[in-house]
């Protein structure tokens, strides 16, 4: 199966860690220098507030000053400087000049003069004894810094000057730089991300080659993949990979080979079991065949006998040359080429090597084959070693006149089964989940070498089948095959 890269992306979720991090980092840094950036505009800004108003001060005091020894009107000058302050200073909002009863003796608005201010924030101010300022939102003046300066000198104090000056254009200059550092964040994480997508998408895209390379490694055919060659921890990866894919080829190789002597020592050990049987059948025509030659040999001249003792003869050799085929045909190495082969007809030729010692049982032996089977592409010589081993542990289980049934069926458009059963003795419980096991057997010693069944599974596994097993003591176990007819080539 291959291994999909894309969900659940490596790359997206090193992208995306990443990223944030680089994009928090930035808002930090950003938020930093906005910080110290408003701070200092801030500061400059208060700074030339202060100044303004000290300096403007300075002329507020010598025009009061100058009225407690000249008799004029304080108004008229005091206007006529915060007229011209505001039109050299445009970014002044509002000057009032208060005295200690909060009353207005100069306004910037002539409609002001003489009223009393009478708000929380006045009566806090009209008690200074420095100069303070502040930056504040007004609902009439918009955002503002308000500088306050009271008006004294040697010990005497008149009241407070009080000066507006426009913080708009300041908050709108903040919230430039604040965008500003926005799109540099955003511009900066944008390349950043595209060149770590670039340099992941390059790792990636080697560690794509060695999963496809995993995915297309087969170890029963030859590997042909070419890897990148790097020099970095992709490569060493790489290069171990290809380490690993040898060991492990070889082990396959070993493992096969100890696959095929298992195998082949098994279905020696049946037909050892099976010798009795075969020598019976040769044995029996060859006793003909030496009492025919026999009696040729004693009367020679007979043509009458020779005449019938010939056709005996040749029926008796025919006889032992079908068995010893049959033997031969079992017991040759599987090519390990699967071709399409008759099921039913691969079932007759293993009962056929059997017959002798079922007789000899008195064993019944009950064959239910389904008409008109499709070929099933497999190892015939295989599937013979299954099927004999199937019916080997069954005829080793019946009892004498016992019965030994074998079905074949479609069990799906795609799949067909052998069902082999028996009435003998059964399978512990205990034991069920062990029989498919390597050497493990309930049989005498001399009896059998406990690698029938793990075989035949292996074989049918192998196959892409699968071996399910019903039994309980003393009720027969029925053993049923399911086997994929395979691709049809």
């Amino acid at each position: 199966m291959l291994v999909n890269l894309n969900k659940k992306s490596l790359r997206l979720r090193i992208m995306a860690v990443v990223g944030l991090l680089i994009v928090s980092l930035m808002i930090v840094i950003s938020v930093g220098i906005l910080v110290q950036w408003r701070s200092m505009i801030l500061q400059q800004l208060h700074k030339k507030a202060e100044s303004t108003t000290r300096a403007f001060g300075i002329s507020v005091l010598d025009v009061l000053i100058y009225s407690e020894t000249e008799n004029f009107q304080v108004r008229d000058l005091l206007e006529s400087y915060i007229s011209d302050l505001k039109t050299k200073i445009p970014d002044i909002r509002s000057i009032v000049i208060l005295d200690n009863q909060r009353r207005v003796i100069a306004h910037d608005d002539p409609q002001m003069y003489n009223q009393v201010l009478d708000d929380e924030l006045t009566r806090q101010l009209i008690h200074i004894s420095n100069l303070v300022s502040g930056i504040y939102y007004s609902p009439q003046l918009n955002w503002i810094i308000e500088t306050v300066l009271p008006l004294k000198i040697a010990g005497k104090r008149w009241g407070i000057l009080r000066i507006a000056f426009d913080a708009q254009q300041t908050r709108q200059e903040i919230a430039r730089l604040f965008f500003l550092l926005l799109g540099i964040i955003m511009i900066l994480t944008f390349v950043v991300l595209v060149a770590l997508n670039y340099l992941i998408k390059q790792n990636m895209q080697s560690l794509k080659v060695l999963v496809k390379a995993m995915d297309a490694m087969e170890l029963e055919t030859d590997y042909a993949f070419q890897l990148p060659q790097r020099e970095d921890e992709i490569g060493a990866l790489i290069r171990h990979f290809e380490m690993f894919r040898k060991r492990l080829a070889a082990s396959q190789e070993q493992l096969l080979s100890a696959q095929k002597q298992i195998y082949q020592a098994e279905k020696l050990a049946s037909i050892g079991r099976l010798a009795s049987g075969v020598a019976h059948e040769i044995n029996n025509p060859l006793n003909g065949i030496k009492h025919c030659l026999y009696a040729i040999q004693k009367e020679p001249q007979n043509q009458q006998q020779l005449e019938k003792y010939l056709p005996l003869i040749n029926e008796g050799l025919e006889h032992i040359e079908s068995v010893v085929k049959k033997l031969l045909g079992f017991s040759r190495k599987s090519s390990q080429e699967n071709q399409r082969i008759n099921l039913n007809e691969t079932i007759t030729q293993v009962v056929a090597l059997l017959e002798y010692r079922l007789n000899q049982k008195q064993v019944e032996l009950q064959l239910d084959l389904a008409d008109n089977l499709p070929l099933v592409r497999a190892d015939a010589s295989r599937l013979k070693e299954v099927i004999m081993n199937l019916l080997l542990n069954s005829f080793d289980a019946v009892e004498a006149k016992g019965r030994i049934s074998i079905k074949t069926e479609m069990q799906s458009p795609a799949l067909l089964s052998l069902i082999v059963q028996d009435d003998g003795k059964g399978i512990a419980p205990e034991d069920l989940d062990k029989i498919f096991d390597p050497f493990f057997t309930t049989k005498d010693v001399g009896e059998g070498t406990g690698l029938g069944l793990a075989v035949a599974l292996s074989i049918i596994e192998a196959h892409g089948g699968k071996i399910e097993v019903e039994s309980q003591p003393n009720q027969g176990s029925k053993f049923t095959v399911l086997l994929p007819l395979g691709e049809n080539k």
